[in-house]
């Protein structure tokens, strides 16, 4: 919680609390898709990256080295979870709005500067997720909590 001391206009004090924590930070919609864990149990984390393997429909952690769909964005994961190693379960995603880039999470070495696509139409992670409706900010917009 940070707190910000405002003089107005006419010489007293505001003194109020924001919470900067905050990872969607508005206009955001969500979109519900399946998820099935191989090879051990599946961890999400809030903030992290998801892909679709084209093939299945299923929703996976983004991987750029992937050539079945999943290298490219469709959403971000809003809350931690773990699915059980072969078990289908459904999760939801953030596919629009704005959301805190300070929260966002890959499964493996991808950052938002990865370079993802064919040689002919390559972009970064941020444009793609840009491209899908998400808008990345830099900084927690500012929530006022309570007025003293």
């Amino acid at each position: 919680m940070s707190t910000a001391t405002n003089v107005l206009a006419n010489a007293n004090q505001l003194i109020t609390n924001y919470d900067v924590t905050k990872f969607l930070l508005g206009n955001n919609s969500f979109i519900a898709a399946d998820i099935t864990a191989a090879g051990g149990n599946g961890a999400l984390l809030t903030g992290m990256v998801m892909g679709r393997i084209a093939a299945t429909r299923k929703i996976v952690p983004l991987d750029k080295d992937s050539a079945d769909g999943s290298q490219y964005p469709v959403g971000v994961c809003i809350q931690d979870q773990t699915v059980a190693n072969g078990v289908t379960k459904s999760i939801t995603l953030v596919n629009k709005g704005k959301i805190a880039a300070s929260f966002i999470k890959f499964f493996a070495e991808e950052t938002l500067d990865t370079v993802i696509g064919p040689a002919t139409h390559t972009r970064i992670l941020r444009d793609w997720l840009n491209s899908i409706g998400l808008e990345i900010m830099i900084g927690e917009e500012l929530t006022i909590v309570d007025n003293q």
